[in-house]
């Protein structure tokens, strides 16, 4: 009976000291595998998500060298513009603002004498002023979204086209915006798309304000 015991004590202590350990050993092997496989699975994607993102060229921001060129399309316009003044320092001091001067019509520059100085700084203006005006919105609002497919008047060689945005201010309320672009038909900078107007909407983002008679207000 002893020795059965003493047989029985020498299994334990040889499963305790010998196949214990291996047995974590394996268990921590596993584990670290798989955190390390779940780690690299994050790095994938993450990287995939930022390939992505880089990938899409309506979420760029522009340089004055855009407003020039001829193969941007009236859709990539709104996207360009709006990340530029949502950037508006970047790569230099009033860049946005800069680009938007170049893709203006002869309308609004005819309204500034050409002056690209007093522009910019009416636009701050506005933009501190007024949180639901285009340029608050543009630059310090919480966001903005195209709303409508792109609306080539006379098809796909028209010269006009139309676009509504829809946009959240700094202070929660919400606007339209129904862009106007009108291609440059004649040089410097032949078939350029040019912003002709930005139409605002009421507080309930409608371009007819209707409800004015009955109390209408921003």
């Amino acid at each position: 009976m002893q020795l059965y015991y003493t047989t029985v004590l020498y299994i334990i202590a040889l499963v305790y000291f010998v196949v214990a350990p291996c047995i974590d050993g394996f268990i921590f092997t596993k584990i670290h595998i798989t955190s390390t496989s779940l780690s690299s699975t994050s790095s994938s994607e993450m990287i995939s998500d930022e390939v992505l993102f880089s990938s899409l060229t309506n979420s760029r921001i522009g340089t004055i060298e855009d407003a020039s060129d001829a193969s941007i399309k009236p859709e990539d316009v709104i996207p360009l513009i709006m990340h530029s003044l949502n950037n508006n320092d970047v790569p230099s001091k009033d860049a946005g603002l800069r680009l938007v001067w170049g893709f203006s019509s002869e309308i609004t520059k005819h309204i500034f004498k050409y002056n690209i100085t007093e522009f910019i700084e009416s636009c701050h203006e506005t933009a501190n002023e007024f949180p639901t005006s285009f340029y608050g919105i543009a630059m310090n609002g919480k966001s903005w979204e195209v709303e409508t497919d792109i609306n080539r008047v006379g098809g796909e060689n028209g010269w006009i086209a139309t676009q509504v945005m829809k946009s959240i201010s700094s202070d929660g309320r919400m606007r339209r915006w129904q862009w106007e672009l009108r291609k440059n038909r004649r040089p410097p900078c032949l078939d350029c798309w040019r912003i002709e107007k930005i139409a605002s909407s009421d507080r309930n983002g409608d371009f007819q304000a209707s409800d004015r008679g009955d109390g209408w207000s921003d």
